[in-house]
């Protein structure tokens, strides 16, 4: 597999019956997903788009994100992933600079975009979730891929630049897979996994912990677009989750959450930790209260997003808590 296209499209022909999606009380399979992707890669040819163009996506963490996503990469576009909490001042910015062809969001977001429309000479085609429902029934589900090479540019995600404003980094499909690999070898995973994906899928670690990576290997991504403590805990109970990737401040909120012991998390079998430092002493802790281990990672998105992960296993490890590399402590 060469790119993210192909990867998808491999991943559901292989694992066509097994959930891909689940999304409040909606299951999708890895079959049916692709048919969704299958139709939106269509429309976005009758609008014109073509490879190397740019589709922004202002979306949370539902099945829309992901049909859009994943469209981008079938059809060689660049998917330009866009915080939910971007002001309409912010957005102009980022689509004239990103020069995006197509916005993507959610109805009760169409007015950011509406207010700064007419400065927006290149982003002409506005899309809502609602749409994406009706080009996924509509269809049709047969297209033409272009030819995509390891390099092609794949994903561009903006953060914090040196001269004050944001800066697009642009990460290629062959950047994003082996980081895909990466996390999910760290972690054993397989199609059995679930995954809870809580962090952004417009944030590089959101995007490649929680959504490539599983869906790499044929796994579960449990979409949460809002979430509390409380409705972490129950979707780790209700849907079995084994893998979650997120920032420290979810893991520490887990461990000092008073009712986290009314809730079964037995099926939890990984979780690692980034975006800012853990406190040392509470990797231990989350380990002493849910019998699972937290490994903690360095990254930046300009990487795609991992640079380094704390030890696992004897006789390497595991590596002394607060350290995201495999080094002896001194």
């Amino acid at each position: 597999m060469t790119n993210l296209g192909q990867m998808f499209e491999e991943i559901c022909r292989r694992y066509a019956d097994n959930t891909a999606l689940i999304y409040e009380d909606q299951t999708i399979s890895y079959g049916a997903l692709n048919r969704s992707v299958d139709a939106l890669v269509h429309h976005f040819q009758t609008l014109g788009l073509r490879k190397g163009d740019k589709a922004a996506l202002m979306l949370p963490n539902c099945p829309e994100f992901v049909v859009s996503y994943f469209a981008c990469q079938k059809i060689g576009a660049v998917a330009v992933t866009l915080n939910v909490l971007s002001t309409p001042y912010e957005l102009s910015f980022l689509l004239a600079d990103s020069d995006a062809r197509v916005f993507i969001t959610q109805p009760t977001l169409t007015k950011r975009f509406e207010e700064i429309k007419n400065d927006m000479p290149l982003c002409r085609h506005l899309l809502t979730t609602d749409d994406l429902k009706r080009i996924a029934v509509a269809g049709p589900f047969t297209v033409d891929i272009p030819e995509i090479a390891p390099d092609d540019p794949a994903v561009m995600i903006y953060t914090s630049g040196l001269t004050g404003k944001p800066l697009g980094a642009m990460l290629t499909h062959h950047n994003l897979l082996t980081q895909s690999t990466l996390l999910m070898t760290i972690c054993s995973a397989d199609e059995t996994f679930r995954g809870l994906a809580v962090i952004p899928h417009f944030h590089s670690f959101g995007a490649v912990g929680n959504m490539l990576g599983p869906m790499w290997v044929g796994a579960s991504v449990v979409l949460m677009e809002r979430f509390t403590l409380d409705s972490i805990f129950k979707a780790i109970e209700k849907e079995k989750v084994t893998y979650i990737a997120a920032v420290p401040r979810l893991f520490m909120g887990m461990v000092f959450h008073d009712k986290g012991d009314q809730y079964d998390v037995s099926s939890l079998k990984f979780c690692i930790t980034g975006g800012s430092a853990m406190p040392p002493e509470f990797i231990p802790l989350f380990k002493e209260k849910f019998g699972v281990l937290l490994v903690e990672g360095y990254g930046l998105t300009e990487a795609s997003p991992v640079c380094s992960v704390g030890r696992l296993h004897p006789p390497a490890g595991p590596g002394r808590p607060g350290s995201a590399c495999r080094s002896s402590p001194v």
